[in-house]
């Protein structure tokens, strides 16, 4: 009679010991892992699934067994105990059923495990939060070249200035843009000027350092945000990327080529002091000659010379 309102509920019971003798293996079981209830008996969780480590299932039962009450595992923690492909069920995400546990005593020796099926509930979560984490990254990111946007830079910078503040540390800022990139979208079309603009975006990525921050600050424009460092060594690293990009080929665009204006930020200024001041080396750039990295220093721009 027992084993019949087993068979009923719609979760899955097995009742077993400390190394895992099934004793027994109830209907919903059977049904969701193909392996029939009579022939279980006699045959431990490893016998049937011997892939699958049950370490911390017999942790968990020693547990129970030891303190006398139920345990319980999420399917966060542990992701089943019983391995149910999805596929034998229902379209999911997932390749194993997820699978909430309470593993309870029955006696000295011997535990029931009930297994709950929360596949949808944890699919639907995993969706949702997959969905938050897009649109939070839509919100930092500018779409075409996946650098940081503008409203993101600002805040970073804000955050920088505070930091430097804080610390008493120095930090520079880049500004560039590609030099004559009207002409590109005049000549070759607007989808051949994305094109440049996502490959400029890669190639500078590569070229900075992980700390620091690449964003598009519009158009044909891009910030590099360094921190802890000194104009020179900005200068530096802003002559090499321009040198990376003036050399790559980009195609039926033919070569492309930058202007850089570098600021290092003063102590008790903010952050539109040292956008203009990089500003303006960047326009000391490229009103003369361009392609080259121009500094703001002592007040004035000058063109850079390693």
């Amino acid at each position: 009679m027992q084993t019949k309102i087993l068979d009923t509920i719609e979760n899955g019971i097995i009742i077993t010991n400390q190394n895992l003798d099934i004793i027994l293996w109830n209907r919903w079981l059977a049904i969701h892992t193909g392996i029939p209830s009579d022939k279980t008996p006699g045959n431990t969780l490893e016998d049937l699934f011997p892939r699958i480590s049950f370490d911390l299932l017999k942790q968990k039962i020693r547990i129970a067994l030891r303190m006398k009450s139920s345990t319980f595992t999420n399917a966060r923690v542990l992701k089943f105990v019983i391995p149910i492909e999805q596929n034998k069920i229902t379209k999911s995400i997932f390749k194993h059923m997820r699978q909430n546990v309470v593993i309870t005593p029955l006696n000295e020796k011997e535990v029931s495990i009930n297994i709950y099926d929360v596949s949808s509930l944890l699919e639907a979560q995993t969706i949702i939060d997959d969905q938050m984490k897009l649109l939070e990254k839509q919100a930092k990111t500018d779409s075409l070249t996946g650098c940081f946007n503008k409203n993101m830079f600002n805040e970073l910078l804000t955050a920088e200035i505070k930091r430097s503040i804080r610390h008493n540390h120095i930090f520079s800022l880049i500004i560039f843009d590609i030099d004559n990139f009207k002409s590109v979208n005049d000549t070759y079309g607007h989808l051949k000027g994305d094109s440049v603009l996502k490959k400029l975006a890669n190639l500078s990525r590569k070229n900075i350092r992980k700390s620091d921050m690449l964003a598009r600050w519009g158009g044909e424009e891009f910030c590099i945000l360094l921190p802890e460092t000194p104009l020179n060594g900005a200068a530096i690293l802003a002559d090499n990327v321009r040198q990376k990009i003036a050399s790559h080929d980009f195609g039926s665009t033919g070569l492309q080529q930058c202007s850089f204006g570098v600021a290092e930020y003063t102590l008790g200024t903010d952050e539109n002091i040292i956008i203009a001041n990089a500003d303006k080396a960047l326009y000391y750039a490229k009103n003369n000659g361009k392609n080259q990295v121009a500094i703001f220093k002592d007040e004035t721009s000058v063109s850079w010379q390693p």
